[in-house]
């Protein structure tokens, strides 16, 4: 695999401590605190009560252990919803033993091993070859390199991060398949949005998923695609979804992207590995990552 380390500018930490950090965390997070590992990062959110998520972050044991032997959970999440995400999370702390304290981490992904007391095995990416890495100094990494090999192994994985890939309090977990990335847990009991969400999974009540997509292309214009312009993807003329988000892998010169796909369509795809779609006026195709399939079926 082609070496990456990649310094993510979007990105941010703060920490989470005191003796009833974990308890309070997991009666709001989707993701069971109280089954995280050391030295792996877990995906996780915070839902709305309707159950949609409001902001997704990556959580993590901090390794070192130095206030008074409480535990200290690290979060990360984008950099433009901090303020709010702390916001939130202190609306909902009533007397608790908790405190919030920020941090001047920068954060790197390397597939490389390099050991810090802040390295973190990120448990999305299934083949465990992905770390981040929480540190304030960017010479820990010899090469810095930019973040669009990055991005296509998050975009050919189904990996989403921040709100412009998430749009707040309109996605449901199950459709960016946080419930099969171990970000969510129908065990732990209570969470904020756990009841709409559980419905939604043993009901088979989702109705459209993200999908990675990828198509040959040269108008590198297209990368920087906004919001005004056609996101649009057809099947036989007909409005099957939207792209998300697009990136370029250089090694085989094609676009990978997520798109937003109509559940009762993407059936069609999982069904023919030839079928292609449209996008302007390229042709596209629909990749699953293997622990995506089978799709969901309605019961």
């Amino acid at each position: 695999m082609e070496k990456i380390n990649t310094f993510l500018e979007n990105r941010i930490v703060f920490k989470v401590l005191g003796p009833e950090c974990i308890e309070f965390l997991n009666n709001i997070l989707t993701t069971d605190l109280k089954k995280l590992e050391l030295n792996v990062i877990a995906p996780c959110a915070l839902l709305s009560p309707q159950g949609r998520i409001l902001f997704d972050m990556l959580i993590s044991v901090n390794a070192s252990n130095d206030h008074n032997n409480y535990p200290t959970i690290n979060i990360e999440c984008d950099k433009n919803q901090i303020n709010d995400l702390i916001k939130k999370i202190n609306m909902y702390n009533l007397r608790k033993e908790v405190e919030i304290q920020s941090t001047d981490y920068k954060v790197f992904v390397s597939n490389e091993n390099i050991e810090t007391s802040n390295t973190f095995t990120d448990k999305r990416f299934l083949n465990k070859e992905i770390r981040r890495i929480y540190c304030k100094d960017k010479s820990i990494l010899k090469t810095i390199y930019n973040r669009d090999f990055y991005d296509f192994l998050r975009f050919k994985n189904c990996i989403l991060e921040g709100p412009s890939e998430i749009e707040p309090n309109m996605t449901l977990p199950s459709e960016i398949n946080l419930d099969l990335l171990g970000g969510i847990s129908f065990d732990k009991g209570c969470f904020i949005g756990q009841e709409v969400n559980a419905r939604i999974k043993w009901k088979g009540l989702v109705k459209k998923k993200y999908v990675p997509i990828k198509f040959k292309n040269t108008d590198l214009s297209l990368l920087k695609f906004d919001k005004t312009k056609d996101r649009r993807i057809l099947l036989n003329d007909i409005e099957i979804g939207e792209i998300v988000s697009i990136t370029e892998n250089t090694n085989d010169n094609y676009h990978y992207g997520i798109a937003k796909i109509k559940l009762s369509q993407l059936y069609l795809f999982e069904n023919d590995n030839n079928l292609k779609c449209d996008f302007s006026h390229y042709k596209v195709s629909v990749i699953f990552p293997k622990y995506m399939l089978p799709l969901p079926k309605k019961i």
